[in-house]
């Protein structure tokens, strides 16, 4: 069973892309300084035809829509103030880690009471598994079907309805005031002096933390990094959020697994990061819930998630799917390529495992 059109050509042209990735192609841009702007809303792609404007009417009537995230906090509040501002329609949030997303999305089906209507996660076998068995519906909109769209379907879009919004990038951050050395790159995590709690990672709970873990540090730390890591006996947070926070508070000196902290710098905190010369992030997958209860709705955030203005919110900080998105540090074809064949349910089951040894959880 295969993701996306993407072991054939989603993977493949980012693998082409990522192997000549560096710094000053992933992570340079001076926009990452800026906060969201609302210089793109209105910017809402292709105006489609008049089948759409019966859509949009329709979602317009039914007033709200419901998306389940993963994506930070900021960027889906962001997404939901432009939405808001373009179709009147209200945006609800869940915003959760993967693993408890899938929970909830499996729950409602069981119980038939649905809630969700648009699932964005990380997790390459629930997007596969749920599309295969017809849980998502097929995205209509303009932004997917029009060819002035700059959206690439081809490589993007898997047949069974799930597609690629934007990747999530983390990287590594520091308080400059406990740590004002900085750091160059994750091996720079093994200082001595920075044993002993002054380090905060994230516990695995989705199957891309298979890929950080066991793929992206050993390419970029050397064989047994984990295991040295788990030396400086490091502190163990939930996600990314709770760990940035931490980092921002001075709970802790340094961070494995942050977003780009140069707006939480802007704003006053002690705070600063840094991209290696291979970038990690994380495709974002998409979907509409077939028994959507927003159906209409849930067509119109779909296709806004994929055009400027939507991009401009969900990417920021992150690897956009468009070109020229000021608010992303990358676009997705630049972000190093997952290997998807072993980031399976049991390989999670088995780094939760390894990880509970290691750090003693």
């Amino acid at each position: 069973m295969t993701p996306i059109k993407s072991r054939r050509t989603f993977l493949s042209a980012l693998t082409a892309a990522a192997l000549a990735a560096t710094l000053a192609a992933c992570g340079g841009s001076s926009n990452a300084d800026d906060r969201i702007t609302a210089d793109s809303v209105g910017a809402t792609g292709p105006a489609g035809d008049e089948a759409w404007q019966q859509i949009v009417e329709a979602a317009q009537q039914e007033g709200e829509v419901t998306i389940y995230s993963s994506n930070a906090a900021d960027a889906l509040a962001e997404l939901g103030r432009r939405f808001e501002a373009d179709y009147g329609i209200r945006l609800n949030v869940v915003r959760d880690v993967d693993a408890n997303l899938h929970q909830k999305i499996g729950a409602e089906a069981e119980t038939g009471n649905r809630v969700a209507d648009v699932i964005t996660q990380a997790s390459v076998p629930w997007a596969v598994e749920n599309g295969a068995n017809g849980v998502f519906a097929q995205p209509v909109g303009p932004a997917f079907t029009d060819s002035a769209s700059e959206y690439d379907v081809a490589t993007l879009m898997d047949d069974d309805g799930y597609f690629v919004t934007n990747a999530s990038v983390l990287t590594f951050g520091w308080n400059t005031q406990r740590y004002p050395d900085g750091l160059d790159s994750y091996t720079d995590l093994l200082d001595p002096s920075l044993a002993d709690g002054k380090i905060g990672i994230v516990t695995p709970t989705s199957t891309a933390h298979v890929d950080f873990y066991d793929s992206y540090l050993e390419q970029v730390g050397g064989e047994g990094f984990l295991e040295k890591l788990s030396a400086q006996k490091p502190r163990i947070y939930p996600s990314a959020l709770p760990l940035a926070q931490a980092l921002a508070s001075g709970e802790i000196a340094v961070a494995a697994f942050v977003q780009d902290q140069k707006s939480e710098q802007k704003t006053g905190a002690p705070v600063d990061s840094a991209f290696g010369d291979v970038v990690w992030g994380a495709p974002m997958y998409t979907a509409i819930l077939a028994d959507a209860v927003h159906p209409n709705a849930a067509q119109v955030l779909a296709n806004y998630m994929i055009t400027p203005a939507g991009q401009e919110a969900v990417s920021f900080r992150n690897a956009a799917v468009l070109p020229n998105i000021a608010s992303s540090v990358t676009t997705v074809d630049k972000v190093a390529p997952q290997d998807t064949e072993a980031m399976t349910p049991e390989a999670l089951e088995d780094l939760k495992a390894r990880f509970g040894r290691l750090f003693n959880q």
